[in-house]
């Protein structure tokens, strides 16, 4: 079996690894990605869809995360545009926390953000219309803007990136072994299509909850302090018109958001439930109790687990240490250890979907400075895939060009993709075009076309990873529209 050569193999294909392979390659590296199941196949996939400071991290002290991850915000909102959107949030008044205090967090929150091109946070009172839906008499509310994201999306393009800058991406491949040499490390993985051996002259252990697993294939190693806190989401019909989001107060002091998914749900979340391990991920009935009950309070609905539509859960990596997991440190923690004769093994721990970026920034600039490459990152100026041609109206100007160019395709399906692949959707049109049209509707608004291209271009290798990772079309589809697409899907020749 021959062996494969690379300055850094990086262990997993979530968002941490995903902007350390576009950054590394980027400035020059050889980069091989691995992960042993899907790209964003874990929690990156499962996150609340936003890239915010953490307006409750204010209470627990960390100014310095939350600035961070605010200026972070600003830059993600111009290098992925088409994957973002400004979202308002609105946060009642209850009395759980005295409006006082959430006036001085909003300022306080505005004032880390620096100059934004989001606006600042204001008060609402009572004749806002959007307080009408609200259960009681809520007599005033402030409201404050984030962006909403596809977090499975925004892991894709950064490896699509990495890969048009020469790294090579292994999805549901393994990670077997590890072994010291010289002055690098012999790697065997395993997947579909086969063993891969590898020399890496450096490792990157970015494998989230399974960190501790990866780290064990070196030996007798120290483990990484990992805590696993599960955050469970429910998907449910609209509860009410118009596109604003809350940020709901609950008795526990805990906060539950409630964000519009799409024209016709409402994605509810999250919790925070310690896991012993990653084998014990699965949403629970409280857990399913407590967002319905945070939701019948605020709108007065009753609701009840029938009428949840859709539901998931990720696991929070977050650093070991004590206290509630509500209150647990969304820090992140880079350690790279150097042997004799240039051998670098990388350990990343904890962080949050927002950080990515400056996570993989620094962890690049620590493996340059050990490798002695003098390269700068560029990753907060370049644009990601897709983003290009985005303009400040939003991707209008991109639609109507779409719409002139390619007149036989439904308007509707083009608004849909559009907010999927930005200006790669012009190149998967003349595809579908050149492979005779839009083909087969599953539902749900996905066609064949691209079901295709996810195939042949994002490295989709099981129907699940269009329906809920590429498109998130499967939330709409009936379960027997699924059970065809699942099938159509098993009948394809590979890309």
């Amino acid at each position: 079996m021959p062996t494969d050569t690379c300055d850094l193999l990086i262990v997993g294909a979530g968002i941490n690894g995903a902007g350390i392979a576009r950054d590394a390659a980027l400035r020059g590296f050889s980069v091989i990605v691995c992960d042993r199941g899907d790209i964003a196949g874990g929690t990156s996939s499962a996150s609340t869809k936003l890239i915010h400071g953490g307006l409750r991290y204010l209470e627990q002290g960390a100014f310095r995360l939350v600035r961070e991850s605010l200026r972070e915000r600003e830059t993600l909102g111009r290098i992925a545009a088409h994957l973002v959107r400004p979202q308002r949030f609105i946060v009642p008044h209850t009395g759980v926390r005295p409006a006082w205090l959430l006036a001085f967090g909003l300022w306080l929150y505005d004032f880390l953000a620096g100059a934004s091109t989001l606006p600042r946070a204001q008060r609402l009172d009572a004749t806002f219309p959007a307080l009408a839906c609200l259960a009681g008499r809520v007599r005033s509310a402030h409201a404050y803007f984030d962006l909403w994201v596809d977090d499975a999306r925004l892991t894709l393009e950064n490896l699509i990136d990495a890969q048009a800058h020469g790294a090579r991406v292994l999805p549901r491949c393994a990670l077997g072994s590890v072994t010291p040499d010289a002055d690098g490390w012999r790697c065997q993985l395993s997947g579909p299509g086969g063993d891969h051996s590898i020399r890496a002259r450096a490792v990157a252990n970015v494998a989230g909850p399974w960190a501790p697993q990866v780290e064990a294939l070196r030996g007798d190693v120290e483990q990484p302090g990992v805590r696993l806190v599960q955050g469970s989401h429910i998907v449910l019909d609209r509860l009410h018109e118009g596109d604003d989001a809350w940020l709901l107060q609950q008795p526990d002091r805990r906060v539950v958001f409630v964000i519009p998914y799409g024209p016709d749900y409402h994605l509810v979340g999250t919790t925070e439930t310690d896991l012993e391990s990653p084998d014990a991920l699965g949403v629970t009935d409280a857990e399913r109790t407590y967002l319905l009950a945070a939701l019948s309070r605020a709108f007065g609905r009753r609701l009840g687990q029938g009428d949840i539509r859709w539901e998931f859960c990720g696991m929070r990596p977050l650093l070991a240490g004590a206290g509630s997991a509500r209150t647990a440190s969304r820090e992140y923690r880079l350690e790279l250890e150097t042997a004799p004769g240039g051998r670098h093994w990388m350990s990343v721990q904890g962080g949050k979907l927002t950080t990515y970026r400056s996570l993989a920034e620094q962890a690049v600039d620590r493996l340059a400075a050990a490798f002695g490459h003098a390269g700068q990152s560029t990753t907060a100026q370049l644009l990601l895939p897709g983003a290009e041609g985005v303009a400040a109206d939003g991707m209008r100007t991109l639609f109507d060009g779409l719409r002139r160019d390619y007149p036989e395709f439904d308007a509707g399906w083009i608004g849909a993709l559009l907010p999927r692949h930005g200006a790669r959707t012009a190149t998967l049109l003349a595809e579908a075009t050149a492979d005779g049209g839009a083909g087969r509707d599953f539902g749900g608004g996905l066609f064949e076309a691209e079901a295709r291209w996810c195939r042949r271009h994002e490295w989709a290798t099981a129907a699940e990873d269009v329906l809920w990772r590429r498109t998130k079309c499967g939330v709409r589809m009936s379960a027997g529209q699924r059970d065809e697409f699942v099938q159509w899907w098993g009948g394809q020749p590979p890309p």
